[in-house]
């Protein structure tokens, strides 16, 4: 949900976020929303062992064949997409 909040600030700050919002086709509501967004993370960095909610619903998709190894995996994807090296 979306809440109204108002500013104040120099109008040539006003005008410099607007000009940026354009620029990068967004709005300077939202450009400031992920300006929190990003001190908060900064502020709490995520556990290294985090594992976001795609990566997690994608957990357990692919199964590797008996012995194989992830490097294994790696490198037939690569030879699949590039071709025999050499």
């Amino acid at each position: 949900m979306n809440t109204k909040l108002t500013l104040s600030m120099d109008a040539s700050v006003i005008e410099r976020a607007r000009q940026a919002a354009l620029a990068r086709n967004t709005s300077a509501s939202a450009m400031l929303a992920g300006l929190i967004r990003g001190l908060d993370a900064l502020d709490h960095p995520r556990r290294a062992d985090f594992i976001g909610p795609l990566t997690r619903a994608a957990t357990g998709l692919a199964e590797l064949g008996p012995g194989s190894a992830d490097a294994d995996l790696l490198g037939d994807a690569l030879r699949e997409r590039y071709g025999e090296a050499g």
